[in-house]
């Protein structure tokens, strides 16, 4: 049994509060399950079949496979966040943004874990109507849509065990499935005389650039795509298990890397060839709707199978609960979590952001804009300059404690923030990159040499000490919950 440190500070919602280790119900395997249904995603396909404009499909899942196996070691190392503490990303993000600063961070997150569910679950509810206009003869995507987004909801509302007990379901099914699809797009390609791993769709527009020029292009177009899941990982890692007193960082991550950097890197290169392979034998990224056209009967109820499941266990896991947990952070005094995740649903289909998937690109690097500076920031603040050592006590101060800053402000990672969020913006093709490294740089130099010297951290002025870690030296930290 771990030490139980309880605190008595400010109260906070239930949400909110470290999780212990009795909380950890998820092993290796059902994170692994969580990470296959969050990478299979119909949007995914577009990257694929962008790649296969430039590169062969054999290079584009090379560089997409390398990508998320970075991806996916940045995720579990911000991850070791909720591993070591139990913390939620709304509130381990108070520490260097400072609590009023922090909704920044965290209502950007929200809204653009709106976009994605709003997205998804259009996929989905197109997927229906088309299996029940064949069958029936109905045709309405939008009451589909509100159904999906209910189920979805009611789903996510009901906690983290709940989402996991539909990733074990979902990802099965969706492994099966994608296979299916995959001897169905090398059979297009057959028929025709198509090589599918040495073709180029079209003219290459990138043909006066260098192969390698056009490769680290489309590998850090990869890596933005999971940004969102970088820069909040512990959302997700603070329920995984693991060990009291395990020293090893490695190990104490164990069951958190099988799903961020071996199912996630692995299924989401399976899915860059379905959608590079699509648009290369069937003449549509998205094998789906292309294979619909021509299928009926069981193919159809399969490829059902196939975007339902992929559309909810990605929008469980990345696009309800991180978003509901962020504005709840903001509205915590007026309502709780499952009125969050409704606010997330209608907020998604307030906005109809399906309409943008046309300009999915420019949306990505938005957003590969915001979570590499969040995750720039994150690292540097957690690894080089506390050594993974927090004041959770202090974070749960709204006002006062030494996370306060200036009225609540960290200045120095909003200016981080912005001066990476910038450059990303300059320098598109490596967004993730140049936001990653700008922010990291810039809130070192300003939080060790101007700010920490304002405002002294208990962490560092104490030598680091070892009372500052949670899961490594057998502790779960306790907050007082709201009465």
């Amino acid at each position: 049994m771990g030490k139980n440190t309880e605190i008595n500070t400010m109260v906070t919602r239930k949400e909110f509060l470290p999780t212990t280790m009795n909380d950890r119900k998820t092993g290796g395997f059902g994170f692994i399950n969580i990470w296959v249904g969050l990478a299979v995603i119909i949007a995914t396909f577009s990257l694929g079949g962008e790649g296969v404009k430039h590169l062969t499909l054999g290079w584009v899942a090379i560089a997409c496979l390398l990508a998320n196996i970075v991806l996916g070691l940045i995720i579990a190392v911000v991850g070791d966040i909720g591993t070591e503490h139990g913390i939620p990303f709304p509130v381990y993000i108070r520490v260097p943004f400072g609590p009023r600063g922090s909704y920044i961070p965290t209502l950007i997150r929200g809204l653009l874990g709106c976009v994605w569910f709003g997205i998804q679950t259009y996929f989905g509810a197109m997927a229906i109507n088309y299996i029940v206009q064949y069958f029936l003869g109905f045709d309405s995507w939008l009451v589909w849509y509100f159904i999906l987004l209910v189920v979805q909801v009611i789903n996510a509302a009901l906690g983290f065990k709940s989402i996991e007990r539909f990733a074990n379901l979902a990802a099965p099914a969706i492994i099966i499935v994608s296979i299916f699809i995959f001897f169905r797009i090398n059979e297009a390609a057959s028929v025709q005389g198509i090589d599918l791993w040495n073709t180029i769709v079209g003219e290459n527009p990138n043909a006066s650039r260098s192969f390698l020029s056009v490769f680290i292009m489309v590998f850090f177009a990869n890596m933005a795509y999971w940004s969102t899941s970088a820069s909040d990982a512990q959302n997700l890692t603070r329920y995984v298990k693991t060990d009291y007193n395990e020293k090893s960082w490695w190990k104490r991550n164990a069951n958190s890397l099988k799903g961020s950097a071996i199912a996630l890197p692995l299924t989401q290169t399976f899915m860059i060839i379905l959608g590079g392979g699509a648009l290369i034998a069937l003449g549509n990224w998205n094998p789906v709707e292309a294979i619909q056209s021509t299928a009926s009967g069981v193919v159809l109820i399969l490829l059902l199978v196939l975007v339902v499941f992929a559309q909810w266990s990605t929008n469980t896991s990345a696009n309800l609960l991180p978003p509901a947990m962020a504005f709840l952070n903001i509205g915590k005094k007026y309502f709780g979590y499952p009125v969050a995740v409704v606010l997330v649903g209608v907020i998604a289909s307030v906005i109809q952001p399906w309409a943008i998937m046309e300009r999915i690109m420019g949306l990505l690097n938005i957003m590969a804009s915001v979570y590499s500076a969040i995750v720039g920031v994150t690292i540097t603040d957690y690894y080089l300059l506390r050594k993974r050592r927090i004041n959770i006590p202090d974070i749960y101060k709204v006002d006062g404690g030494q996370f306060y800053g200036y009225k609540g402000w960290n200045i120095a990672g909003i200016i981080a923030l912005v001066l990476a969020i910038i450059t990303a913006n300059i320098f598109t093709d490596f967004g993730f990159l140049a936001g990653l490294v700008v922010s990291g740089v810039a809130y070192y130099f300003l939080a060790k040499y101007w700010w920490f010297k304002k405002y002294e951290q208990v962490e560092i002025v104490e030598g680091y000490d070892e009372k500052y870690l949670g899961t490594t030296v057998g502790k779960d930290w306790r907050i007082k919950p709201e009465e």
